[in-house]
């Protein structure tokens, strides 16, 4: 009976500091944010993303290292998940993702079938 005392104990003190995640906000993914994606093709491999608000709206661009730009399309933010759509070579990309940590984490829809997406949030340097 002890042994279950101390553990209901337990369990009720440590449910008392947890605390409740809020859920996410679309402005969580503003600012810009540097991928490698070793599965894409060679010259679409690395780049930054710029994820800004304008009129209430999110819009953006990914800026490929050989730098080839292309606009962010129908950015949609809900549930937790951001997506949006990109024109590659005549093709559209569907990419799905979430917010981890300084971490955008998901996938992107390509004609070749699924890749992963990651990018991550780059640091600002203050003067």
């Amino acid at each position: 009976m002890n042994k279950y005392l101390i553990f209901l104990t337990l369990a009720v003190l440590t449910t008392s500091f947890l605390k409740a995640v809020p859920p996410g906000d679309k402005k969580d993914f503003l600012g810009d944010w540097r991928f490698e994606n070793p599965y894409a093709p060679e010259s679409y491999q690395k780049g930054f993303l710029l994820i800004e608000e304008k009129e209430n709206t999110l819009a953006g661009e990914i800026k490929f290292a050989d730098g080839y730009k292309v606009l962010m399309r129908d950015i949609v933010y809900a549930e937790d998940v951001l997506r949006f759509m990109i024109n590659v070579e005549g093709y559209s990309i569907n990419i799905k993702a979430t917010l981890e940590g300084n971490k955008i984490k998901g996938s992107a829809a390509t004609p070749d079938g699924n890749l992963p997406f990651e990018a991550e949030r780059v640091k600002k340097e203050v003067n």
